[in-house]
């Protein structure tokens, strides 16, 4: 991982059971999210710098971040996928 993501708060990228675990919390708040795996993933780790900075706008940067190809994620998923990941504890770099 590179310092620069260190120092914005953005985890590695998870492997076996915590990928499955993120997988998991991430399809209870929207289920089409995790169709693609890999951007779903990567959507999370870039979410933990909005969750780390204590951003007022994180649930709608959430929705944002974790709307692509054919899937949409209003702001109150984007609110259950941030706290999915701070019940997690995966922003904690």
């Amino acid at each position: 991982m590179s310092a620069a993501a260190k120092v914005a708060g953005i985890p590695p990228e998870p492997t076996g059971a915590k990928r499955a675990e993120l997988l998991r919390a991430l399809a209870a708040a929207n289920p089409g999210i995790v169709k693609y795996e890999d951007k779903a993933i990567n959507a999370a780790r870039n979410q933990c710098s909005a969750i780390n900075s204590d951003s007022s706008k994180a649930d709608s940067a959430a929705s944002q971040r974790f709307t692509y190809k054919d899937v949409t994620t209003t702001e109150a998923q984007g609110k259950q996928i941030n706290e999915a990941l701070k019940g997690l504890g995966f922003c904690k770099a």
